[in-house]
């Protein structure tokens, strides 16, 4: 397997773990049907890639013995990729989808008249079913050429408009349709070889696979523009869930009966919804613990909404010294107010920053290893 083989399988892989990842966030959202476009595009494009690798090529025809068929389906595929990506611009979907189904049938039935063969490491064709075989490249360098160019207007015209991140988004949209312009025109040489020649060059070269991967990278680049806040929000729910670690570590030390669920292990402890509802019921054990904490709490220290994080985070730690030299003391009365009071209502992005502050200054002051437990 050569270099161009590794990278053309790597970069379809890439491709349709990223597709179906896409669609597992995306499947239980009715709204999002131009991303459901995008990232279907994604993975048909990317299974076009491996099946048309050279070496992979030659597997697949070496098992079912019918010369040309990783070509016919590697096509067929980015057919399909094609419609997805045409299905992103205003046109009719169900006349869209018409001509794609009949791009499909029409691929299928001149690869059957074609009569491809086999022979020493290369596909051709007799004479006499040359012009079979010139019509399926033509349908094959035309059809996406059409889509790509409808796609590249339509993302420029509505670029013009719009801002932030979605002009962004649009302006990748209209640099990767061109790209793709280029990409297909790359097939006006295998036109060139079926109508002079009679041959067909079997799976992707280097020129087409350094050509398609940047055009598949900008169009998914540009059509998930929707998901970078989630990306985001995620990132910083991350970030936030392991910056409370070294606070609730500590409260859960002296009081494991904050903790309401046991921690999940896991990448499913990753996914957004999961990792969203862990960060907010690490806050509110959080405040649970700051609760059971206050009987420790010598003077007002930790009261003040306008105390420095460093400051605070002291205060925490001088009571939990005092809670583990006394042992637990279970409240009497309700207490009207939170121990540790940030101007923000729990279970808000807001509330939960400012913990992560605390949190970190707690971490300064107790140092490595100190208060800390599993997390």
């Amino acid at each position: 397997m050569t270099t161009a083989d590794v990278l053309q399988c790597v970069g379809g892989l890439a491709l349709c773990v990223f597709g179906l990842y896409r669609w597992a966030t995306l499947r239980a959202d009715r709204r999002g049907a131009a991303q459901s476009y995008v990232h279907r595009f994604a993975f048909c494009l990317g299974a076009a890639l491996i099946v048309t690798a050279p070496a992979t090529a030659r597997a697949v025809e070496n098992t079912f013995a019918l010369p040309g068929l990783p070509m016919l389906a590697g096509d067929l595929l980015r057919i399909a990729a094609v419609a997805c990506m045409g299905l992103v611009t205003a046109r009719s979907v169900r006349r869209q989808l018409i001509t794609a189904g009949s791009t499909l049938l029409a691929l299928v039935l001149l690869f059957s008249a074609a009569h491809i063969q086999h022979s020493s490491g290369e596909l051709f064709v007799e004479t006499r079913h040359r012009p079979f075989l010139v019509a399926y490249d033509t349908v094959i360098t035309l059809y996406p050429a059409w889509h790509a160019a409808a796609l590249c207007r339509a993302a420029l015209h509505r670029s013009r408009s719009a801002d932030g991140a979605l002009r962004i988004g649009l302006r990748l949209l209209c640099a990767g349709a061109a790209a793709g312009v280029v990409w297909t025109a790359w097939g006006l040489d295998d036109i060139r070889l079926a109508l002079f020649t009679g041959r067909q060059s079997e799976g992707e070269d280097a020129v087409s696979t350094v050509l398609g991967l940047p055009c598949a990278a900008l169009l998914i680049a540009g059509g998930s523009t929707a998901a970078w806040s989630a990306l985001r929000h995620w990132w910083w729910c991350c970030r936030t869930y392991r910056a409370l670690g070294p606070l609730w570590s500590a409260l859960y030390r002296n009081f494991p009966e904050i903790a309401l669920l046991g921690p999940r292990r896991g990448p499913a402890e990753l996914a957004p919804r999961a990792l969203r509802f862990a960060l907010y019921r690490r806050v509110i054990e959080i405040h649970d613990g700051l609760l059971l904490l206050r009987p420790h709490v010598e003077g007002p220290s930790l009261t003040g909404p306008d105390s420095a994080a460093t400051a605070r985070a002291a205060s925490i730690l001088v009571a939990l010294e005092q809670a583990t030299a006394t042992g637990p003391v279970g409240l009497k009365s309700p207490c009207p107010t939170p121990l540790l009071e940030t101007g923000a209502g729990i279970g808000t992005d807001a509330e939960a920053a400012q913990l992560a502050v605390v949190s970190r200054a707690f971490a300064q002051l107790t140092g490595p290893g100190s208060h800390r437990v599993s997390v």
